[in-house]
């Protein structure tokens, strides 16, 4: 489980009291600068916080980051340009923190890539891939730090706007692929815009308004009331063969 108790980032987000069980795909919404990435960042250890954070009941803070690299996983929103090389390459930087065999990476690195449709990219220079594509490049190689068959150790997954970038095939592409992990135990906590997709496809949203959590509950409970509350957005409630769907009307 983790579990976040009087938890802030000083001047960004908090303090906030929150929990979500093994085995969740948590759905981070917000508006832009709500602190989304700040909190994503500072539960991975990677900037300062205060309060209590842990999982497993574990403080992540007293983690070595070998530890820490083997344990969890983060997709930054922003990623710094890398040199012109091998998709595979770029990919195969994600086991760098792992002890296993060259055929254990090279049978993961087929298995996530053909799970988001990328065996043709592995010969490709990366730096010569559009946003989108390079974006699923960057996820594959998130994914292999913590692919079960490589980490039996990872226990969660932190991913900042992971979807950005991409089309509608390729999101859900991805989404199916964490629900996957989600169902072997992991914690999945990704940054995400589109309200349809987060009900859609995740357990629980955790809803953030200038830093301060504002709602953390069952996707199925997130409602246009809320939208309108923290988006200063109107939208129109629909249902499509049973699922939810929220319609952007106008600003309110």
């Amino acid at each position: 489980m983790l579990s976040l108790v009087d938890f802030s980032v000083k001047q960004r987000v908090g303090p906030l009291s929150v929990s979500a069980t093994a085995g969740q795909h948590i759905a981070l919404l917000g508006p832009n600068g709500s602190g989304k990435s700040s909190l994503l960042l500072a539960i991975a250890g990677l900037i300062s916080s205060q309060g209590k954070v842990e999982l497993e009941q574990q403080n992540i803070r007293q983690w070595t980051m070998q530890c820490a690299a083997i344990k969890r996983a983060m997709l930054p929103q922003r990623t710094a340009q890398l040199l012109p090389i091998a998709c595979h390459q770029v990919i195969a930087l994600g086991v760098s923190p792992l002890n296993v065999s060259e055929m254990a990476i090279s049978s993961a690195i087929e298995q996530v890539c053909s799970r988001l449709e990328l065996l043709d990219y592995l010969e490709r220079d990366f730096s010569q891939l559009s946003g989108g594509e390079q974006q699923r490049i960057l996820l594959a190689k998130t994914l292999l730090q913590v692919w079960p068959t490589l980490n039996p150790q990872a226990r969660m997954l932190l991913l900042d706007e992971p979807l950005a970038g991409l089309d509608w095939h390729h999101q859900i592409t991805v989404l199916t692929v964490l629900r996957e992990l989600t169902q072997q135990g992991m914690t999945v906590l990704t940054s995400i815009h589109d309200f349809n997709l987060a009900v859609a496809h995740c357990d629980i949203i955790w809803c953030l308004q200038q830093g301060k959590l504002v709602f953390s509950d069952s996707a199925n409970q997130f409602d246009e009331h809320l939208i309108e509350q923290v988006f200063r957005l109107k939208t129109i409630r629909s249902q499509a063969e049973g699922q939810t769907v929220f319609i952007p009307w106008r600003v309110s």
